[in-house]
């Protein structure tokens, strides 16, 4: 959550920081600062609000500076307000830090430092750091040894920069369970949360790890631990364009990202089938390995937890193997069942989940073997876990993930048919041969593009539904999985309150709330459940609700529905791709019409890296 940047070289320092911010306000926040060296102290400016609040305090008047830090704030201790608006400041107004992450122990650290004299301005747990930092350079007398000091006695997570008075030309930053990286361009070097904010100026980034302790010069990168052992690393080439991280002319970059469903599952298919099989280079497990898993976890969180769910269907069909799929935050909690005989399957977008790291680290520490799949390179998460398996969709910036989570859907079927390769299991998927599941998931990008053809459709629906304010969403087996996806969707972009049920739940609670103006869309792709969902559709009707039918082309729907959308035919278990599509459209369209900040919902955040 929230988001730093910095710029350190030549002059115009502020405005670098601040076009590079901008580039991350995908990650949620409430309100934004700046500080930058000026004469003899460190000058801050601060405010609530979004980024252009913070050119209007900041005035015409820029003042050229060759070293500035920023940050988006998403408030976790204090109100979002200009007071605990990053960065903070020490005593002296001669140090200022952008922090990201949770300091754990800040109650009892403020307390000693206000013991010592420091005043404090601000709710924030942030704050202790500028005044620890402050009373370590009176004892070290050196800037950098300060910051290693005080971060010694930081228990939590961080990512930080720290500027001040005493190191006029340069940023020293530090992580511990939040993502930085640096941007290595000639003359000048960049900070920054996410690699986005970086693309414009450079494509040579080098990624901390936890515990590195970094002094960054316009020529330089000096890469200590937190002890102050030098320590080297070579910077990673991005792939990406900067034109893959712009909205290219859609309206938002969530549906600029739906539309590229296509091209994403495709590059996540990419040199991984062969003829009948699905080829994962990337992994050294051996066919003993994989025998002697007895288990799977799917571990997750929100849209990556939904897409376990078609994992935990998936798996245990095709495997025959006991596998659950766990919301992360209950795993590390839960005391969970893992040992050498286990296989926890760890699913990320960013891979820098905080609650999912935790359980990782927990299922390791068991004996069990981590595998992540995860889009982003270099993340702690690909890079902590056993094995990894990326999903190469690109860059998604919309807070509302779409295109990665149907990236992990195709992910989550190579994985299980690879593995039911080297185990010679039967393949038992909804009576699915191994080879015609390969086709078809061959196939599934051009499904998806054929799915997205209807979205004049789903927009005259969205303008037609988009003053309710109850949405419930049915499905059986695959299709419930998918429905609590859809309504996730649409309650993170609307505000509109959305629930998802297994249709056969409705009886025993649910269908108390249908009343005239509720809309009820189910989910009917599973040709064994169907007939099942049309009675739950039907008491829904005959209770004057709204019936929206999600279809597959050709099928026969139940009398009475008030809407319908068709999509392309498939194997059971793709169907969760294809029939996110129009519904991932509807959210998208309901929104727009209720005129909501798609891309940046309130008191969301894209990646979560605080439990």
């Amino acid at each position: 959550m929230c988001g730093i940047t910095g710029f350190i070289g030549s002059d115009g320092a502020i405005q670098i920081a601040l076009e590079s911010l901008k580039r991350l306000e995908y990650r949620g926040y409430d309100s934004v600062g700046i500080a930058y060296p000026q004469n003899n102290h460190i000058a801050v400016v601060r405010a609530t609000g979004n980024i252009s609040r913070l050119h209007d305090r900041l005035g015409g008047d820029v003042p050229d500076v060759a070293v500035a830090i920023a940050h988006t704030r998403w408030a976790t201790h204090g109100q979002p307000t200009e007071a605990n608006a990053h960065p903070h400041q020490d005593c002296s107004g001669q140090i200022a830090v952008a922090h990201n992450g949770i300091i754990e122990n800040y109650g009892p650290l403020r307390d000693e430092l206000q013991r010592m004299g420091h005043r404090f301005s601000s709710e924030t747990d942030t704050e202790v750091l500028p005044h620890l930092i402050e009373h370590y350079l009176h004892e070290a007398g050196d800037l950098v040894e300060a910051v290693r000091l005080s971060l010694r006695r930081v228990e939590g997570s961080y990512a930080v920069a720290v500027i001040s008075t005493r190191y006029p030309g340069g940023v020293i930053v530090a992580r511990k369970d939040s993502p930085l990286v640096i941007g290595l361009a000639e003359g000048s070097k960049l900070i920054a949360s996410d690699i986005p904010a970086v693309l414009p100026y450079t494509k040579d980034v080098l990624i901390l790890e936890d515990g590195d302790v970094v002094v960054v010069t316009p020529g330089a990168v000096i890469l200590t631990d937190i002890s102050g052992k030098t320590a080297h690393r070579s910077p990673t080439r991005v792939g990406w364009s900067i034109e893959e991280a712009e909205k290219g002319g859609y309206s938002h970059y969530m549906l600029k990202e739906i539309h590229e469903e296509p091209v994403a599952v495709r590059n996540a298919l990419r040199g991984r089938i062969d003829n009948d099989r699905a080829i994962l280079e990337g992994l050294t497990i051996s066919p003993a390995d994989w025998r002697r898993f007895q288990r799977v976890e799917i571990v997750a969180c929100g849209t990556a937890y939904h897409a376990g769910l078609v994992g935990k269907r998936l798996m245990e069909q095709i495997l025959r193997i006991p596998t659950e799929a766990v919301i992360a935050s209950e795993f590390r909690y839960s005391d969970p069942l893992v040992d050498e005989k286990t296989l926890v399957l760890l699913i990320s977008q960013s891979g820098e989940t905080a609650d999912t790291l935790a359980a990782m680290r927990e299922a390791k520490q068991r004996g069990a073997y981590t595998l992540a799949i995860v889009n982003v390179m270099g993340s702690t998460l690909a890079r902590e876990a056993d094995g990894v398996i990326y999903t190469q969709a690109g860059p998604e910036i919309g807070v509302a993930s779409t295109k990665a989570y149907l990236a992990q859907l195709a992910v989550i079927h190579l994985l299980a048919i690879h593995w039911a390769q080297q185990i010679d299991a039967p393949f038992l998927n909804d009576g699915v041969s191994r080879p015609l599941l390969v086709n078809e998931l061959e196939r599934l990008p051009d499904l998806i593009a054929s799915a997205l053809q209807g979205e004049p459709h789903i927009k005259s629906l969205a303008d037609r539904l988009a003053d309710r304010s109850c949405f419930i969403y049915l499905g059986r087996g695959y299709d419930f999985a998918a429905a609590m996806e859809a309504a996730l969707k649409l309650k993170e972009i609307s505000y509109i309150h959305a629930e998802a049920y297994a249709a056969g739940e409705m009886k025993h609670g649910p269908l108390a709330l249908i009343e005239p103006g509720v809309v009820v869309i189910g989910l009917a792709t599973q040709p064994t459940t169907n007939l099942k969902l049309w009675s739950n559709l039907k008491e829904v009707k005959a209770r004057n609700g709204t019936v929206v039918v999600v279809h597959t082309e050709g099928e026969s729907v139940p009398d009475g529905s008030d809407y319908q959308i068709s999509i392309p035919p498939a194997p059971p278990s793709l169907m969760p791709a294809i029939a996110l599509v129009p519904l991932q459209l509807l959210a998208y369209h309901i929104a727009n019409a209720r005129g909501c900040p798609i891309d940046q919902p309130r008191n969301l955040a894209k990646s979560v890296t605080v439990e």
